[in-house]
């Protein structure tokens, strides 16, 4: 059997998707959340790490501002509002998300015809929305042909009212929408080059790094992303989410089957750093305290269990557990930030399933033993660990 994989990797960022994420609030710069919290970085050296996304925004911003008033159809969907982030569930504004599914259409050199057009229209609405709406596993997809078919599917949805309406106003004003984004692209895309300058050579430690062969591959498998052996990877730099993994399982209507599993992913430049980070701060206690937060609730303990029997997609666990996707997600959340799950995308159905991470829980069941053992056994560890 030939195994397929290939990864390309674009130089810049989706400018259209990067303007509309430093409009919109963002966690990491908008809330002391992560500034509060326990970790090897003193709240002044994240301060700092922060400054240079902090004036890059800014940049953007001052110069978005005016152009957006322009257009007031596309300025109504910015959404400074705070967003859960331990959720799974799509927490982003409708238009990001909207955006994520539209890309390929934004980025081409014209616009596709309007049958094509409303096709990949309604596609992308029912993306948006199918990971929440599938209720069982024999659900497979959710259509959306009509305003009619989406007011029906919002009725199952999780997310809350203020993002319905915007969907289904999105959804109103779809062609509208698409032919202002398609007049702004030009336009971000000149402002977004002329603010890079702050963020310039960490965009430029990111794209050297991505040089190196198989690194994006190790980088995703050590975040607890797997894919089958047969895809074809599209990474998308990430500048104002800077430490996000944004996955998208893709397909190109327009193309023969080729048996290839397109998959892009928005990796934020300062992933392999964090990663790195993380890898150091496991030699200190500060992330012990989060990780038994984790495993400290029933639920998750039940869904880790399950995990534990086989890979599952959301439905499935939903299902066995007699719970609701969006509690699903909630908690799915929380353990894939702790490390203690990862995700894997099968090559047919396109669907994502999760997996326990075993490297998690060793590291884990090592901290745990590390508190018992006096100072100077502990320094032994950790240059043992280093070294190796």
């Amino acid at each position: 059997m030939n195994k397929k994989r290939e990864v390309i990797t674009r130089s810049e960022p989706f400018w259209l998707l990067e303007a509309m994420n430093c409009m919109n609030y963002v966690d990491t710069l908008d809330s002391d959340t992560w500034l509060n919290q326990n970790s090897s970085w003193s709240r002044r050296q994240k301060e700092e790490f922060l400054q240079p996304y902090r004036i890059y925004r800014e940049a953007m911003r001052e110069k978005l501002q005016p152009l957006f008033e322009r257009y007031p159809l596309i300025l109504g969907y910015v959404d400074l509002r705070p967003r859960e982030v331990e959720s799974l569930r799509s927490y982003d504004p409708p238009l990001i998300s909207f955006l994520m599914q539209m890309q390929d259409v934004l980025e081409a050199e014209e616009m596709p015809s309007q049958e094509v057009l409303e096709k990949r229209l309604h596609n992308a609405f029912a993306r948006i929305l199918e990971a929440d709406l599938q209720k069982s596993a024999e659900v497979e997809e959710v259509k959306i042909g009509t305003l009619s078919d989406l007011m029906a599917a919002l009725e199952g949805w999780d997310g809350d009212d203020a993002d319905k309406f915007k969907l289904l106003r999105l959804y109103s004003e779809r062609r509208e929408v698409m032919d202002q984004l398609w007049e702004l692209k030009a336009f971000c895309e000149e402002i977004g080059r002329s603010c890079l300058n702050p963020v310039k050579e960490r965009l430029a430690a990111f794209m050297e790094q991505m040089k190196k062969p198989g690194e994006v591959t190790a980088l995703l498998e050590e975040a607890g992303f797997q894919c089958g052996e047969s895809f074809c990877m599209e990474v998308c730099p990430a500048v104002m989410r800077y430490n996000g993994i944004m996955l998208q399982a893709r397909s190109q209507p327009d193309e023969e089957p080729s048996g290839c599993l397109k998959i892009r992913i928005g990796l934020g430049i300062e992933t392999f750093y964090m990663l790195g980070s993380r890898k150091r701060m496991l030699r200190n206690d500060s992330w012990l305290p989060a990780r038994m937060k984790a495993l400290g609730d029933p639920t998750r303990i039940r869904i880790l269990h399950q995990l534990a029997e086989r890979p599952c997609y959301l439905q499935e666990m939903a299902k066995e557990l007699g719970l609701t996707p969006a509690t699903v997600l909630h908690h799915l959340g929380i353990l894939l930030s702790e490390d203690l799950i990862g995700v894997m995308v099968m090559d047919k159905k396109k669907r994502v399933y999760y997996q326990i991470k075993k490297q998690g829980f060793e590291e884990a069941s090592q901290g745990i033993l590390e508190l018992a053992k006096p100072s100077r056994e502990r320094e032994e560890t950790d240059t043992w660990t280093t070294k190796k």
